[in-house]
């Protein structure tokens, strides 16, 4: 196990987890502010990627399974990783069915706090499309708002959240 937060255990992806996985990947609904939906054979190959990163000490990127406790069922993913910005970017992303139900929050809560507490960060970073109002209230509650902007990559607008561990610690004072 990675964490835990009151009702998550967040742990490393395993093969088994892709019945799961490809119901969150192959869903529009969840996909459609993240990427394109992908079919069977392009999840098994991303949660392999994803599976991959655990073995390469060179590159800093972890994305980790979200679970219940009281049932083990595969909710979705969260992680960290360090993005082509050279910033520690958080993310996460939930099974259609789990939505609503206060997980995101959990999750990102657990999140930050892993990073500042386990993995010594000072800076985390978090990038939503405007139009992902879920993930845009999260991030309002978690994290400073710092700029919208157009990302070419994407062809969107997104939002850009950052938070710094000095910020953080602030909450405990």
């Amino acid at each position: 196990m990675i964490f835990e937060t009151e009702r998550l255990f967040i742990r490393k992806l395993r093969k088994y987890d892709i019945e799961g996985f490809y119901n969150m990947q192959s869903n529009p609904n969840v996909m459609r502010h993240i990427k394109k939906i992908m079919n069977r054979s392009e999840s098994e190959n991303e949660l392999k990627r994803f599976m991959d990163y655990y073995k390469n000490e060179d590159i800093f990127f972890n994305i980790w399974a979200v679970e219940q406790k009281n049932d083990n069922n595969f909710i979705g993913i969260c992680g960290v990783y360090e993005n082509d910005k050279s910033e520690f970017e958080i993310a996460y992303r939930l099974r259609e069915f789990y939505w609503k139900k206060g997980f995101g929050t959990e999750i990102a809560k657990g999140l930050i706090d892993y990073c500042f507490e386990k993995i010594s960060l000072n800076e985390l970073s978090a990038y939503v499309r405007v139009q992902n109002n879920s993930s845009v209230n999260i991030l309002e509650k978690e994290m400073e708002f710092i700029n919208e902007f157009h990302c070419e990559k994407t062809n969107s607008y997104e939002r850009l959240y950052k938070l710094k561990k000095e910020n953080w610690l602030q909450q405990w004072l």
